[in-house]
């Protein structure tokens, strides 16, 4: 999928006008990434690495099949985890929006390190493009 250019601004309609806009419009690119993973169980590994760029975004991350009930995703900023991690169990999928994060991980907490757990994610990133 090309990526799309959205021009976005602060909100001053009658529904959300609290606050004063100051801020210029700022301008985001749009992608839309989905994928399979498989990771080695009783391990974790990075399942999405921005480079070094933090975003907002939002997707859906799925567990097919693995030995393990669940396995368990985190957002990192860089090292430091951002929000809480979520918990998805084998067949099943959570959907999510996030912000400020370069990297998702997945951890499969139990199992053989010879046995492979898979799922897929997709994600929907927007990217501030710097006006200046």
């Amino acid at each position: 999928m090309k990526g799309v250019i959205i021009k976005m601004s602060c909100c001053c309609s009658s529904f959300c006008c609290s606050y004063s806009c100051e801020k210029e419009p700022s301008t985001f690119v749009m992608d839309r990434i989905c994928t399979g993973w498989s990771v080695p169980e009783a391990n974790s590994q990075d399942v999405y690495v921005s480079p070094n760029v933090k975003i907002f975004a939002s997707g859906f991350l799925a567990y097919d099949e693995g030995n393990s009930d669940f396995v368990i995703f985190k957002f990192f900023n860089n090292n430091i985890q951002v929000g809480n991690s979520l918990t998805v169990y084998e067949g099943s999928s959570v959907g999510f929006t996030s912000n400020n994060f370069t990297r998702i991980e997945v951890t499969i907490p139990i199992g053989n390190p010879g046995n492979i757990s898979s799922g897929q994610i997709c994600i929907t990133p927007r990217y501030e493009i710097d006006s200046n």
